[in-house]
């Protein structure tokens, strides 16, 4: 399916319904020194562990929600149907947090599933949608009761929380995390391009050993991922996916 977006397409509104794209940053996606599109941010929405979402935090709120779509522009078309430097344009993810963590997870890693056998986002069973597709049929960690359409090259769907249970006494509970789009190449190396880094803090309440309600970090704009992040997806130990053979 053809996807020529620019920023302008996108509904930019603050007193518009839920089901509208509510956009709060874009991010140019930079390949080869060129502008291939943009990463489009939504405004994060706050929820209590999978339910009573809201664009309002309420004070038993333990997460944010977000929509993160990519959008190619001209030249990003051209880079898969006439030049094909890609073949397509996934999203891959990164978590960093202080929270304390399960078994067999880390501080820095990429941010899927431990079953999952590629290292994208935009894969089942995460919520994501390709082309002109309806948002998650889940509405319980959404602030919309019904699913809309939405037009993007590649979108995720990301609803995080981190529960009193899992704080550490004493320090805010930090949750941030990278997204990135790549270039994927079938039968050569994909590139990972430009991203967009966002989360949340939960500020120590103090006696009461309890969290605040979150507060949304400000979404930043970088033109390549951060090397801490790198390092960790070359690492990641459950999928094939390592620096020189599957990525650069």
């Amino acid at each position: 399916m053809k996807l020529s977006i620019s920023v302008c397409s996108i509904l930019i509104s603050f007193t518009s319904f839920a089901e509208d794209l509510l956009v709060t940053k874009t991010c140019p996606v930079i390949f080869k020194n060129q502008n291939v599109g943009i990463l489009a941010f939504s405004i994060p929405w706050f929820h209590n562990s999978g339910s009573q979402a809201s664009y309002i935090a309420k004070d038993s709120a333990t997460g944010i929600g977000i929509e993160i779509h990519f959008l190619v522009n001209d030249k990003g078309l051209k880079v898969i149907k006439k030049s094909k430097l890609c073949d397509q344009y996934r999203m891959i993810q990164f978590r960093d947090t202080n929270a304390k963590l399960p078994l067999g997870q880390n501080k820095i890693q990429l941010d899927i599933p431990t079953q999952n056998p590629e290292p994208f986002y935009d894969s089942l069973p995460l919520e994501f949608g390709h082309g002109m597709h309806k948002t998650p049929i889940d509405t319980r960690d959404k602030p919309w009761t019904f699913t809309a359409m939405r037009a993007s090259t590649v979108a995720i769907y990301d609803t995080p929380f981190v529960s009193d249970n899992y704080g550490i006494e004493g320090k805010d509970i930090e949750v941030k995390f990278e997204t990135c789009v790549v270039c994927q190449k079938f039968k050569t190396v994909d590139r990972i391009l430009s991203c967009g880094s966002w989360g949340f803090n939960r500020e120590y309440m103090g006696d009461t050993t309890s969290w605040s309600e979150p507060v949304v970090y400000p979404i930043k704009c970088s033109i390549k991922p951060n090397k801490v992040y790198l390092k960790a997806l070359d690492n990641t130990q459950n999928i094939s996916y390592r620096y020189g053979l599957d990525w650069r």
